[in-house]
């Protein structure tokens, strides 16, 4: 019983162990299983995980690599800029150097030094072009590409002017010396005569170089307006970046427009001058501003002369009276000159310069002149010259002695505080004798012969200033001329030499202060006047504008009394004053006028017209105000218009309560913002 016992134990044991053994079995069966379970779902979840997570890895290291290379193309972009900006930098300072060198030999009136600098200036020009070559990637970069294209059509242009430049020094280099400039081409040689002849010879050659001149310009301003200044800020290290690109703008168009306007004088001026062949003939109309009218002065004389190869030779010169003695012609005198010309009770050839026009003056007196028995017929037009040009001349050639007359120069004379060829002409002409003195404006023929004879054999030095004085005098309305053949007429009023008076295209407004002694004696001598213009804002299309000039006369009254004798210069001005304005002014108030103002059109222009008086040591004052169309609402911009005769006129801006003073010397286009 106890070995059966011990059997049934040992048999339990064992079934106990393989049940463990089993379970243990099983267990690592289960475990096996679950493990390959595991295995397999891991199997079918790996590949996504892993794919996922190589991709990123990729994109990652994709984009760290672009950033890299873009961070080393944008250092290694900005340190090569800044290296070729560098060099740019200090190329252009060269530039700036050897053009304010350049620059400044040319003002100096050194025509082959100038010439040398432009040239040095060309070859830094050509480097400046090929280190910004260089940067030509950024041709290709977004935002940048458009200023990369700015800079070449920058340089472009200034290739172009550059070379406009030296094609105009080598043009005016055989002309040197009457320009004013030192040059080894000059005309050395010879007398004043000899070089006016060569130069009208050789102004044909001059052509083909203006061709070349006008070529480069119109690719210069093609070049400039493909910048945008608006794209560029006002300044960049307080330098003026914007208003130097508008400002290269408008010198490219100013450039253009002066060539255009001296081109066809250049052209015609050998044929008008008498230097292709035929000789011309000129009716000289001298006129005194001292006694002043609408074109310039009172026509006191007249000379015939005939122009060849330049040279000057006076036909027959009178006494604008006598002209008039031989004008049997009856023309009822117009109302205005008729009020204070009380004498006259025809129109008469010295008084038809009504027009400030000069053409349309010179139109009306020449159609008259031609109907006088005895005077030349075959003229080919008119000159006229006032005293300013007298006393320039004067200035340059110094001293003239004229037998029979004594000497006459430009220094001032203490007897009308005037030059003394104005005063000792005056005592001459004008001075009452207890006789009838015959031909009493005879001195004017040997006095233009004086003054020829003189400027033809003036020394070289002084065919620089003789030829100033005829710009000024142009410039200023003191010599005007009208032609008969139409081309020589355009050319003569492309420089304003024509005495027209014409609205500007590019104004808005316009303004013309014209005066004309009526009785006064020569009192214009002394009386100076100032104008102040004082402009609204513009509403519903149009300003309000009001127009003072203040006149005054600080020289005592000269004793007029025919029976004392005495030389009457200053006495009461009984002054016709017109303002000129834009067409569609309106007169809203006029005050300081003897009676009321008139108002009506004349050669598409709106007239203010009314009569003023002034006595010596006395001022007056005439204010009109008005309004006019107007349709820029940012930019005031007016053309001042001068009268022949006169000199500077001091005039007040007043645009919207902002002043400024400027002097008008010529015609004068005036722009601010209102």
């Amino acid at each position: 019983m106890k070995k059966l016992l011990q059997i049934l134990k040992e048999k339990m044991s064992a079934k106990t162990n393989k049940n463990d053994e089993l379970g243990t079995e099983q267990n690592e069966q289960d475990l096996v299983n679950e493990t390959a379970v595991a295995d397999n779902d891991a199997e079918v979840k790996k590949p996504r995980f892993k794919l996922s997570h190589l991709i990123d890895k990729t994109w990652k290291k994709a984009i760290i690599i672009v950033l890299l290379i873009i961070l080393s193309t944008v250092s290694f972009l900005t340190i090569y800029s800044v290296m070729i900006g560098q060099q740019l930098l200090s190329q252009a300072k060269e530039a700036e150097s050897i053009g304010r060198a350049g620059y400044l030999a040319f003002k100096e009136q050194n025509l082959p030094e100038a010439e040398n600098k432009f040239k040095e200036l060309d070859n830094k020009l050509e480097e400046i072009t090929k280190s910004y070559k260089k940067l030509s990637i950024y041709k290709f970069v977004p935002l940048m590409s458009r200023y990369y294209k700015d800079g070449e059509a920058g340089l472009h242009a200034a290739d172009k002017g550059l070379n406009a430049g030296l094609t105009a020094i080598e043009a005016i280099t055989p002309y040197a010396d009457v320009l004013g400039f030192s040059g080894e081409d000059s005309f050395e040689g010879g007398s004043a005569e000899n070089r006016v002849k060569l130069i009208l010879q050789t102004l044909e050659k001059v052509t083909p170089q203006l061709d070349a001149i006008e070529s480069d310009l119109h690719e210069m301003q093609s070049a400039l307006a493909e910048i945008n200044p608006e794209h560029y800020p006002k300044k960049i290290k307080n330098k003026e970046i914007k208003s130097k690109l508008i400002a290269a703008k408008d010198s490219a168009d100013t450039a253009i427009t002066a060539l255009t306007e001296f081109r066809p004088i250049i052209e015609k001026l050998p044929d008008i001058a008498g230097a292709t062949g035929e000789r011309r003939k000129y009716l000289i109309l001298f006129q005194n501003d001292n006694e002043l009218r609408p074109t310039g002065g009172f026509l006191t004389a007249y000379a015939v002369i005939f122009l060849e190869d330049g040279v000057v030779t006076p036909e027959k010169s009178d006494d604008i009276y006598e002209l008039d003695k031989k004008f049997n012609k009856k023309i009822e005198i117009p109302e205005e000159l008729g009020r204070y010309l009380t004498t006259e009770k025809y129109w008469n050839l010295r008084d038809m310069n009504t027009s400030p026009d000069f053409k349309e003056s010179m139109h009306q007196f020449i159609s008259n002149y031609k109907e006088v028995r005895g005077e030349p017929s075959d003229i080919d037009g008119v000159i006229a010259v006032d005293t300013h040009l007298l006393t320039g001349l004067m200035d340059v050639v110094g001293p003239i002695e004229i037998p029979g007359y004594g000497t006459f120069s430009s220094e001032n004379d203490e007897r009308c505080d005037c030059p003394q060829i104005i005063y000792a002409l005056s005592e001459i002409i004008t001075r009452p004798t207890p006789y009838i003195r015959e031909d009493r404006k005879g001195i004017l023929g040997p006095l233009m012969k004086a003054i020829l004879s003189k400027i033809y054999s003036s020394p070289r030095i002084y065919m620089a200033n003789l030829f100033t004085v005829g710009l000024e005098s142009v410039s200023g309305r003191h010599m005007q001329a009208y032609f008969f053949k139409e081309d020589w007429q355009t050319a003569i009023e492309a420089i304003n030499a024509g005495g027209r008076m014409e609205m500007s295209a590019e104004a808005e407004d316009f303004v013309a202060i014209v005066d004309a002694n009526l009785a006064g004696a020569k009192s214009n001598l002394f009386i100076s006047n100032e104008v102040l213009q004082e402009i609204s804002t513009p509403e519903n299309g149009k300003i309000t504008k009001t127009v003072t000039v203040t006149y005054k006369n600080n020289r005592k009254a000269d004793n007029c009394n025919l029976e004392a004798g005495l030389l009457c210069l200053n006495s009461t001005l009984k002054d016709w004053f017109r303002l000129y304005v834009p067409s569609g002014a309106e007169l809203t108030d006029s005050q300081g006028f003897t009676e009321e103002v008139k108002s009506y059109q004349e050669n598409g222009f709106t007239v203010f017209d009314g009569f003023f008086s002034l006595e010596p040591m006395s001022q007056a004052k005439v204010k009109l105000s008005y309004t006019l169309p107007y349709s820029d609402t940012e930019n005031y911009k007016v053309l001042l218009w001068k009268q022949g005769g006169i000199g500077p006129i001091k005039t007040i801006m007043d645009v919207n309560g902002g002043q400024e003073e400027i002097s008008v010397e010529e015609d004068s286009f005036y722009e601010t913002k209102f």
